[in-house]
């Protein structure tokens, strides 16, 4: 495990970072609802530009790429797995052997339907990448504070408690390499799963002792919303309203089985616009620079 192998936030001086946690979660909320209602490729490929354009803009392009590493092996993953497994389709690639009593067959559409399946988990995840890493998770724990408290306190500490978790894991292994003989991974995993399982322990006294388990729900407070939360929440809007209005208006088809068919027009085009340009609304004019700095 590498050190930043996963996306965390950092506060920078951007309109996701600066508006409220609620706002940006939506923004990417509706960018994860794109993914999946849509399944044309242009569509998911406009997902994509919009999330590397509002990370790169934001300041987070690093974290967006570190993102699309991790999504790349199991969007791969699925997309050789659907048509071994799926052998549906007129058009036959490959015929294959009989193993167990199944006859493994690749046929064009499955194979399609595959890569697909694998863009959309790609830009799901690249999706999830910018929420990590412009959502203040703290900020994002105190809204879910006013319904559940005991829950916001759980995600809470499981966010606090991962990166912890993980430089263990690190020393642990690289303690390990520097022994005449190293132990092996199980070795290390269950080393750093039962350091995890005393750490919790002591948290969860620590919480006990300073009362947390009497604590109830606090006072909601409202603050005014800035122009970076009305930019960033219009945004989201715009993206999910044109996403559910497309899938309505059945732009964007694409027909996988038997034959595999897909539309391409003006409307898939224009719905791929919209969508970059939603994501790039908060970012646009002079305004959307003055004020981000935070205390």
């Amino acid at each position: 495990m590498r050190r930043g192998f996963v996306p965390v936030y950092r506060v920078r001086d951007s309109p996701l970072h600066t508006a409220r946690a609620g706002a940006t979660a939506a923004l990417c909320a509706a960018l994860a609802l794109t993914c999946a209602v849509h399944a044309h490729p242009l569509i998911l490929l406009g997902v994509v530009l919009a999330v590397v354009g509002a990370g790169c803009a934001a300041g987070v392009g690093a974290e967006v790429a570190r993102a699309a590493r991790l999504s790349l092996p199991l969007a791969l993953l699925v997309a050789l797995i659907n048509p071994l497994l799926y052998a549906e389709g007129e058009t036959l690639l490959v015929r294959g052997g009989t193993f167990l009593g199944r006859r493994f067959d690749v046929t064009l559409e499955a194979l399609a339907a595959g890569g697909l399946a694998g863009l959309r988990v790609g830009a799901f995840l690249m999706v999830f990448g910018l929420f990590s890493a412009c959502v203040d998770p703290d900020e994002m724990l105190r809204v879910f504070r006013r319904f559940s408290y005991r829950s916001a306190l759980t995600a809470s500490l499981a966010t606090r408690l991962v990166p912890v978790l993980a430089r263990d894991a690190l020393r642990m292994s690289d303690a390990a390499r520097c022994r005449p003989e190293p132990p092996g991974r199980l070795a290390v995993a269950r080393a750093t799963l039962s350091g995890a399982l005393d750490r919790a322990v002591d948290v969860a006294a620590a919480l006990e002792v300073r009362g947390y388990s009497a604590a109830g729900r606090p006072r909601s407070a409202h603050a005014p919303w800035s122009r970076h939360d009305l930019s960033v929440a219009a945004s989201a809007v715009l993206i999910a309203t044109v996403a559910v209005a497309g899938r309505v208006a059945a732009v964007g088809d694409v027909v996988e089985y038997p034959a595999f068919e897909m539309a391409l027009g003006p409307a898939e085009v224009a719905l791929t616009v919209v969508l970059v340009l939603g994501a790039a609304l908060p970012f646009a004019g002079h305004a959307a620079r003055l004020g981000v700095a935070r205390a």
